[in-house]
């Protein structure tokens, strides 16, 4: 059986499979049966990477799910091991391994702060970090093109100051949905616009939403909304997050698309443009 400790997580961390459940301190987070086989393999290989197909089995035995379910469960045992000084690390491609979490000090800067402080206790660490800081300030200053121009006019995503609220819609072909977007911004929503998952991922880091709206293929990956809705969730983000796309015609593929859906963590599903303005609406107003 493969083992992992870190100096605290000993006397903190307690995984019961009998309940199940995860205590780290004084917190206990109770598991689902699936969320507890799959965190049962991977502290019984601690230290090794587990494969998804692996952790699927365990958790889904003689059945075909989808890996987002698998992504969901590992979110929440991620959630349960807060503070555990224990982590989930994706293997990219392959699957996950349960080991200890980097300390600290396996930040380059934080240790090259901690070494200044060292050789020169006279400087406070505050004053180390301060001058790691500007160091790096002005290497980013130098690397700048000699052309490049400051910013005097407002951002494209400047909100009206009557803006009641403001949503995200990602789409690789936003002329599709003018009148939609024309109409929300009528009712004074404000809607931002972005055409990849990455441009959206870095704008609901920087912005405070109310809703997102995503399609669910883009490109050619046909689940694109799907991916994104995954990622957001596992970066903590709990925005409501609604998926546009077509009905499929077959009754069981409509259910598997309800059912894929609401794995990856969506929070409801709209297939007409009446539909869409409709569940905007009811949950921004307006």
């Amino acid at each position: 059986m493969g083992s992992v400790t870190t100096s605290s997580s000993a006397d903190r961390f307690h995984f019961d499979p009998a309940i199940p459940a995860i205590s780290v301190g004084d917190r206990t987070t109770l598991l689902d049966s699936r969320a507890a086989a799959i965190f049962a393999l991977l502290q019984a290989r601690a230290g090794e990477r587990v494969g998804k197909d692996e952790l699927l089995s365990a958790a889904w035995p003689n059945q075909v799910v989808h890996e987002n379910s698998l992504a969901k469960a590992i979110s929440k045992l991620r959630r349960a091991l807060a503070g555990s000084g224990l982590e989930i690390a994706p293997i990219y491609g392959v699957g996950y391994c349960l080991r200890a979490a980097p300390s600290p000090e396996a930040n380059p800067i934080a240790g090259a702060a901690a070494s200044a402080g060292d050789r020169a206790s006279r400087w406070p660490l505050w004053a180390a970090i301060a001058i790691l800081s500007l160091v790096l300030a002005a290497t980013l200053v130098l690397r700048l093109p000699s052309a490049t121009a400051l910013r005097t006019t407002p951002p494209a995503t400047h909100d009206p100051p009557g803006a009641i609220a403001t949503i995200l819609w990602v789409d690789d072909h936003p002329a599709n949905n003018r009148a939609e977007v024309a109409l929300f911004r009528q009712r004074r929503i404000a809607v931002h616009l972005a055409e990849t998952s990455e441009d959206a991922m870095r704008l609901v880091a920087m912005n405070d939403y109310r809703l997102v709206i995503s399609d669910l293929g883009r490109g050619e990956d046909r689940l694109a909304g799907l991916k994104l809705t995954q990622a957001l969730r596992e970066r903590g983000a709990e925005v409501p997050i609604i998926i546009y796309t077509i009905r499929p015609s077959a009754p069981e593929r409509q259910a598997a698309q309800r059912r894929m859906i609401a794995e990856a963590g969506a929070s409801d599903l709209a297939l007409t443009p009446s539909e869409v303005r409709e569940k905007v609406l009811g949950r921004v107003g307006g």
